[in-house]
């Protein structure tokens, strides 16, 4: 499916229009990357003179089921972006593609040598901060190629320091750092202060390695090491490989519920009204997951685990707790922390909102254009 968008606004000496080709996925399925490409999106059309068509890569795939490696459905997706990819090419001034997985890197080379064949500026935006691992995984020859292929392009933009160092040092110089986004919410927390208990949330993919059940054994832990009483409301998909655990897990549970699937686009405002969100992923590509940016800009802190680009998100202390991996009872001692000390959480759920200002998507979406249409100056319409 493609879409056209308004979008940026140059000077007088650039009156010409600026085309951008976006090549990524829109929700659904509700997840990272769909939910970026939509965020940048809605900001696009603040720039009047960019027209953005959008190549729609979302999979269209029910998502509680595990999709790895090689499939028809991958194959039907290449054979289908790419005639596209081929048609709209020539009548764009550049190209950004979201790419991510197997599927993808090996799907950017074709693009990117259609994109030279028309003299079309190519850039890539790795979904999550895994890239370098992913290269890093490979024999040597294929490192090469891969390298290669990146250095071709006109930039990586990466949403992690870390990947961007990691790339450098793999001699990929062409790399820009353009950090996850969400659009900048005005809600904030709503600390209910008369409040003993501690209400935190999980809102996510609710799979093996995104830590539902490290944070269900947390919970189990409460009452023994807590004198607060704590209770978690689960939102996300269930997804299969993990659906029979979840749910027994939840019966032995009694401060666990489930609350279903949250509406697309209510994660700040639903995140608000608990007084902490609880990510115990152990999933080592994260980069700047969205729900972490959704509770920054909802004024309310974190508590997550010491997956390797995190830092650059939680400060531990300081708007939020980062725990080690698969450790449930250290996770459930950082609740205890919470649960005990409203003032000291409340401190945390400001210096977070302060925080996010830096994953404000408006600020993002301008920082992208301008390393895209680098020759044009950038002009915001206001509304």
């Amino acid at each position: 499916m493609e879409q056209t968008l308004s979008g940026l606004t140059t000077d007088t000496e650039s009156s010409a229009n600026k085309k951008l080709l976006l090549v990524g996925p829109k929700p659904p399925p509700i997840g990272g990357s769909p939910l970026t490409v939509q965020a940048m999106l809605e900001q696009l059309v603040f720039y009047p003179t960019v027209e953005v068509t959008l190549i729609n890569t979302s999979p269209m795939l029910d998502v509680r089921k595990k999709m790895t490696g090689f499939n028809i459905e991958k194959v039907r997706r290449s054979l289908s972006i790419l005639p596209r990819f081929i048609t709209e090419i020539p009548r764009c001034d550049a190209t950004l593609v979201f790419a991510n997985d197997l599927f993808a890197i090996t799907l950017v080379p074709i693009l990117l040598l259609v994109a030279r064949i028309f003299h079309k500026p190519f850039f890539l935006k790795p979904v999550g901060a895994g890239l370098d691992l992913f290269i890093r995984a490979r024999k040597k020859i294929f490192q090469k190629y891969l390298l290669s292929v990146l250095n071709a392009t006109n930039g990586i933009l990466v949403q992690t320091h870390m990947l961007k160092s990691d790339l450098r040092k793999m001699g990929v110089t062409n790399t820009h750092y353009l950090p996850g986004c969400r659009p900048l919410s005005t809600l904030t927390s709503a600390h209910h202060e008369e409040r003993t208990d501690l209400r935190i949330i999980f809102l996510g993919h609710i799979t093996r390695l995104k830590g539902p059940l490290i944070l269900l054994e947390a919970l189990k832990l409460m009452p023994q090491i807590c004198e607060q009483q704590v209770t978690c409301d689960f939102y996300g998909p269930i997804h299969d490989e993990v659906r029979d655990e979840f749910l027994k897990g939840l019966e032995l549970t009694p401060n666990a519920h489930y609350c279903g699937v949250a509406e697309a686009g209510t994660g700040p405002q639903l995140i608000s009204s608990y007084d902490a969100l609880v990510l115990p992923t152990y999933y080592d590509t994260e980069g700047h997951p969205g729900v972490i940016i959704e509770a920054m800009h909802a004024g309310v802190p974190v508590i997550s685990t010491q997956v390797r680009t995190f830092p650059e998100l939680i400060t531990n202390g300081v708007n939020g707790f980062l725990v080690p991996q698969m450790d449930s009872s250290a996770l459930a001692e950082a609740i205890c922390l919470f649960a005990e000390d409203p003032a000291w959480r409340k401190r945390m759920g400001v210096a977070n909102h302060l925080k996010g200002l830096e994953f404000r998507a408006d600020a993002v979406v301008e920082q992208m254009l301008r390393i895209i249409f680098s020759d044009a100056v950038i002009l915001r319409e206001q509304r």
